[in-house]
């Protein structure tokens, strides 16, 4: 008869097989994880480079365009030949336009650049730079055409471009300061310092550069050739560096990095011996709590195993019904909780999803009145019996824009602009029937991009209509405003029609603290209650009103606008 192993049989001789293999690949790991290191570290770095010699190259391209773009420019092109053509043009028309031409390509890149326009012939220069304009600093028979040259005297790359077509009578000179690339370096966020170098021994450094060492690590490139790369461990005080180097766009310069190794590979070396030692600590605790984990964990996790899938088939009124000793009770009693407040929940979500549809179904239904769309069938025949085109063009497209967005319940959440687009189509429909409101309004422009859910200022404003203005005589006014505060908003809507009396106000403000009845309607309250719960107790709406004077409904919340608009 084959005995069966016991749990923790299994876990001690598991636990015992894992410490030999431990032991038998420990050596190779120490051996194959500082090389396997090494080599990733010299791959991040080399990239890490590369990435800047990018940088520089894309920033010292866009310098070179725009020299090469000034050639090509017909007004320095036009000064090249001015004495033949100064009947037609302006000299100094002519001369302030390439001026004003030379200080915008020279302001369009990060980099603080000088441009310079010599000709030749008539010994005339232009540039970016007025101080430089006094004077010519070049010489241009000692400068290469299409090449970058540094001035060791004033620390600038120059570049000398000449226009080979016009027979060499337009030069343009791009010259900036090494003090650009020094900030660049200065950017470039790693443990080492990247820097310039040049086989004719001159360097450009960063603000904190050791100086002693990158010029050690630059002999080190003596007679090598770099190639597109160049990766390569040296010795240098006594230390091991890594030392990558990358040639650059500037002739003959070379962007070099070196990164002390030793450093780096030590934490490494004593997090892999302290990683050792802790396992085989840890596999000797195992084995001595292999058995109260058998005892105290097995039995107690079937059942809970059993009870997990019952639950995650739809069971939610399954519960553990024993009492485990120690920890176990209290996950058993979480569980039980768990069960019982998820099936609550359930029940509750579903409820508000019926609510929530009922709500915004009726809110839809009562903005689609039937009555106000016959009035504006009945307006466009009667102007189109008069042959008055312009108000049945006003009234349709209004009335079509008004509809559209009415019905359109694919997004429950519209920018605020849109809210205020349809109540101006709204307020323009009942001008053309009857013009005598005024729609102002005073909304911030940083609140028009606010999103909120659809139709919750335009049953404001027809409340407003309805039950202000309609009932007073001569003109009325709504008015609209908005504005911050604090971390949230605040929307109004005024208007100045008849109001309500102190009793009426409250018995408004009465029936919407409490829950939905025939009295309280559709309109204020479904406002209120789709306010509330898009952006929840930090939301408020509020009533004010004075007979004959007008009323007031106020929407304020206190949530800031990314958290409205993930509601």
């Amino acid at each position: 008869m084959t005995r069966k192993w016991s749990l923790f049989t299994k876990m001690v001789t598991f636990l015992a097989l894992l410490l030999l293999a431990i032991a038998g690949l420990y050596g190779y790991t120490v051996a194959t994880s500082i090389d396997t290191v090494q080599q990733e570290l010299e791959t991040s770095r080399l990239n890490q480079l590369k990435f800047l010699a990018d940088m520089l190259e894309n920033d010292i391209d866009q310098l070179t365009l725009n020299a090469y773009n000034l050639l090509q420019d017909q007004s320095v092109r036009d000064y090249a030949i001015l004495p033949s053509i100064e009947h037609l043009v302006d000299r100094n028309r002519l001369k302030m336009t390439i001026l004003e031409k030379l200080k915008l390509q020279s302001t369009a890149s990060a980099w603080t650049n000088t441009l310079t326009v010599y000709y030749p012939e008539t010994g005339d220069v232009l540039s970016s730079d007025p101080i430089r304009a006094l004077k010519v600093e070049y010489d241009f028979n000692e400068l290469q055409p299409d090449r970058w040259t540094f001035d060791q005297l004033t620390g600038e790359f120059i570049l000398y471009v000449r226009d080979r077509e016009a027979g060499g009578d337009v030069s343009v000179v791009l010259s900036f300061s090494s003090e650009n690339i020094r900030k660049l370096l200065a950017s470039y966020e790693s443990n080492s310092r990247p820097y310039l170098y040049h086989p004719s021994g001159r360097f450009i450094f960063d603000y904190n550069m050791d100086s002693v060492t990158a010029i050690r690590m630059a002999g080190q490139l003596w007679g090598k050739e770099i190639g597109d790369s160049l990766t390569m461990v040296t010795e240098a005080n006594g230390m091991s560096y890594l030392l990558n180097a990358l040639p650059t766009v500037l002739d003959g310069w070379v962007l070099i990095e070196f990164t002390p190794l030793e450093r780096i590979l030590q934490p490494i070396r004593k997090s892999t011996t302290l990683f050792a030692g802790a396992t085989a600590a840890l596999l000797c605790l195992g084995v001595a709590f292999a058995f109260e984990l058998y005892r105290n964990v097995q039995l107690p996790i079937r059942k809970l195993v059993t009870s997990l899938a019952r639950f995650r088939e739809g069971d939610y009124g399954v519960r553990i019904g024993f009492e485990p000793a120690r920890e176990f009770r209290l996950l058993t009693e979480g569980f039980n909780e768990m069960a019982k407040r998820v099936g609550d929940l359930i029940d509750k979500v579903l409820t508000e999803q019926l609510r929530a549809k009922e709500a915004e179904f009726k809110q839809l239904q009562s903005q689609i009145n039937p009555h106000f769309l016959y009035n504006c069938l009945f307006f466009i025949k009667s102007k189109a019996r008069i042959g008055d085109t312009e108000s049945v063009e006003a009234m349709a497209l209004s009335l079509g824009e008004y509809y559209r967005y009415m019905t359109r319940t694919e997004q429950d959440m519209v920018p605020l602009r849109s809210e205020l687009d349809l109540i101006r189509n709204y307020v323009s429909i009942l001008n053309l029937r009857k013009p005598r409101i005024d729609y102002v309004t005073e909304v911030s422009e940083e609140l028009m991009d606010l999103r909120i859910p659809r139709l919750l200022l335009q049953p404001l404003v027809e409340n407003a209509v309805m039950h202000g203005i309609e009932p007073k005589p001569g003109r009325g006014t709504i008015r609209i405003t908005g504005k911050r505060l604090g971390d949230g908003f605040v929307l109004t809507v005024e208007d100045d029609g008849v109001g309500m009396t102190p009793e009426a106000l409250a018995k408004l403000r009465g029936q919407l603290r409490g829950p939905k009845s025939a009295e309280s309607g559709c309109g204020v309250w479904n406002v209120q209650q789709r306010f509330l719960r898009k952006f929840g107790p930090g939301a408020v709406l509020e009533v004010d009103s004075e007979a004959g004077e007008g009323t007031t409904v106020t929407l304020r919340c206190q949530f800031r606008e990314q958290e409205v608009s993930a509601a």
